[in-house]
């Protein structure tokens, strides 16, 4: 990939997080050898919602 000029790591970075949004934590952390309480803020981080951030900003407020 370097040698097409491609970024290599910000790619695989966005490959492995759309992985965690849609494979169950337990099968990323075995498909990528990380901890299970890894992948699973992985996921928490890469969910759709909006509801954690909504509520963190509406605690500080």
């Amino acid at each position: 990939m370097r040698q097409h000029g491609l970024p290599g790591l910000s790619a695989r970075n966005t490959a492995m997080l759309e992985a965690v949004a849609a494979l169950p934590p337990i099968v990323a952390s075995d498909l990528f050898g990380i901890h299970p309480d890894t992948a699973h803020r992985w996921a928490r981080f890469a969910q759709d919602t909006w509801a954690d951030y909504l509520a963190a900003c509406e605690a500080t407020e």
